[in-house]
């Protein structure tokens, strides 16, 4: 995954959108490409048919979909690693398997870019047939169902469900995914990945401790000591003193932001919810960066920051920064970082530096207080709002049928791993799986990459991999045992400092609820991210500027956001 300011103001924005546009008759780890292996052969990507009239779906587990070829438009947030969905291999299986061209309008990958694109469309008057890859919370398809945008998919579900039913067997899909009259709006992407829901982790840079004599740090106190000494002691050895000791990412890296890993010693910081910094506390929910301990943790950030210890630019890194700071040329320069994993800051069995085999996990650091803890969220196992059919669709029983498919064995993992044969295979008999226990499923033969290619869609499509799913990968080879150590790494260091119990559950909101939560979130997010950073740096003083930011996150809403989600809380469990 985590968001920032810019998801924050989306919603904003789109009732903005949607108040111009009521008023107007027109309102309505992945595969790398291989070029060097044979592909498949495939026929070249078709054209868009002429239209048929009277068109007939097939019932639910028959294909094709449709007998005569239809198009559908899909408005999709572009991944990383894929260089074209268009002429792509998961994109031409699915064709070749429904009889439905998909038609694309990509939107950027990055937040600010897809929710302007996003809104652009929606205030055009001319909606495409889906939505997809957005991953718009249930608040903000709220406000989207309310205009009657989008379209609920109960009634399609009971028609033509047949690989979705399966995911509603095995997870509260109905209970996680319904609005405020009940009904499903969307389609969520399954991926109930054990090492995703234990992703606030951090990483130091073993050979330095090595050559310094040192080890993992265990505290907050012992990570200070271990950063000085990277700072002061030349541990890459090159007699310059260029060794930044803490760096991360505060946009478009998956849990890299300063506060996701180190706040766990003083507050409940939990960025694998489905609101950042918010957790229920026997029956109450709470924002973390109005707590005491928020405080404690900004003095000793504060205290090392006076320290040369952490990277300035920490709080403007980007995923491409934070990756040259890992994959630094010559010799390393990063010491220690926070990620969900090593590929957000070094390239995984793919960098010329060969560094992803020795950055090592950091286990929960324990404060001054005795708090030590890592965010584990038991209901992330889907992402809300993967799969959206609005009201233009001119197939809604095909696009539903498309998305269905989408949920399958054998298209979740083309669409996340390749093509069988190539990119995935079947397991051997007698194989092990990840875990060391069970029988594996199948076999994945190519390193996960964020190289473009145009063979998968990176999980842009929804997809059902539940934790049965991810652990009966085959454990094929001990030069790339990423899953492994992902599950292992999840399993030992970090799940026994998790506390499920304080996470806050998908929750339903009504029409004005959602509407006041967009509002709220928009400027409660900028200003949190704002002082967070003045704090740190020391541009304000905590110690005297603390009361006032309090005072400033009521102006700001905080009681009233508090409140709104107190309420729809109280509504589900009591």
């Amino acid at each position: 995954m985590k968001k920032n300011f810019v998801y924050a103001m989306f919603s904003l924005l789109i009732i903005t959108v949607f108040v111009l546009t009521a008023c107007s008759p027109a309102a309505t780890k992945q595969p790398t490409s291989q070029p060097q292996q044979e592909s498949e052969p495939t026929s070249a990507p078709t054209t868009a048919p002429a239209e048929p009239t009277g068109i007939k779906v097939n019932p639910a587990g028959q294909f094709p979909i449709v007998d005569e070829k239809i198009t559908l438009k899909v408005l999709l947030v572009q991944t990383t690693g894929v260089s074209d969905y268009a002429d792509n291999e998961f994109t031409k299986w699915l064709e070749e398997k429904t009889n439905i061209h998909l038609e694309f309008d990509v939107a950027p990958m990055d937040q600010a870019g897809n929710r302007e694109k996003l809104n652009l469309v929606l205030a055009s008057g001319s909606l495409p047939d889906i939505i997809m890859n957005f991953g718009l919370p249930l608040n903000e398809q709220q406000t989207l169902a309310d205009q009657g945008l989008i379209i609920p998919v109960d009634d399609l579900i009971e028609t033509y469900g047949d690989e979705f039913k399966k995911v509603m067997e095995m997870y509260p899909v109905r209970e996680s995914f319904s609005l405020a009259d009940g009904k499903m709006y969307s389609l969520p992407h399954i991926n109930d990945c054990y090492h995703c829901q234990h992703s606030q982790k951090a990483w130091i840079y073993k050979p330095w401790l090595d050559k310094l004599g040192l080890e993992v740090p265990t505290t907050t106190d012992e990570l200070e000591q271990v950063l000085l000494a990277f700072k002061t002691q030349d541990p890459n050895g090159n007699g310059i003193a260029d060794e930044i000791p803490w760096s991360g990412a505060q946009v478009g890296s998956w849990q890299a932001q300063l506060d996701s890993f180190i706040m766990n010693a003083f507050v409940y910081n939990t960025r694998v919810g489905y609101v950042p910094h918010m957790y229920v506390e026997n029956g109450v929910i709470k924002m973390a960066y109005a707590q005491p301990g928020w405080k404690e943790g900004i003095i000793y950030l504060n205290k090392l920051y006076k320290q040369g210890l952490i990277d300035p630019e920490i709080f403007t890194n980007d995923m491409t920064k934070h990756k040259g700071l890992g994959e630094y040329p010559g010799v390393a320069i990063m010491g220690f970082t926070q990620a969900g994993w090593p590929g957000m800051f070094i390239d995984w069995m793919a960098g010329e530096s060969g560094r992803w085999a020795e950055y090592v996990p950091v286990a929960p650091l324990k404060g001054p207080g005795g708090v030590q803890q890592s965010p584990n969220n038991p209901f992330a196992f889907g992402g809300t709002g993967s799969f959206i059919i609005t009201k233009d669709c001119k197939y809604p029983e095909a696009a539903f049928r498309l998305a269905d498919l989408m949920y399958s064995y054998e298209a979740t993992m083309r669409s996340v791993y390749g093509r069988p044969g190539i990119e995935w295979e079947e397991a051997a008999e007698g194989a092990e799986s990840i875990t060391g226990e069970g029988k594996p499923r199948y076999n994945v033969l190519v390193a996960w990459s964020e190289q473009e290619q145009k063979i998968t869609w990176q999980q842009a499509a929804p997809t059902f991999r539940s934790t049965q799913f991810r652990l009966e990968w085959q454990q094929y080879n001990p030069a790339d045992p990423l899953e492994r150590l992902l599950y292992q790494w999840s399993r030992d260091l970090y799940a026994p400092y998790s506390k499920p119990e304080l996470e806050v559950p998908p929750l339903v909101f009504t029409s004005e609820e959602s509407k006041q939560l967009g509002t709220l979130s928009a400027a409660l997010e900028t200003y949190v991210d704002q002082m967070f950073a003045v704090f740190v740096t020391g541009q304000v003083d905590i110690n005297t500027g603390w009361d006032q930011y309090l005072a400033d996150l009521k102006t700001n809403g905080l009681d009233e956001y508090l409140a709104i989600y107190q309420a729809a809380y109280d509504r589900k469990t009591k």
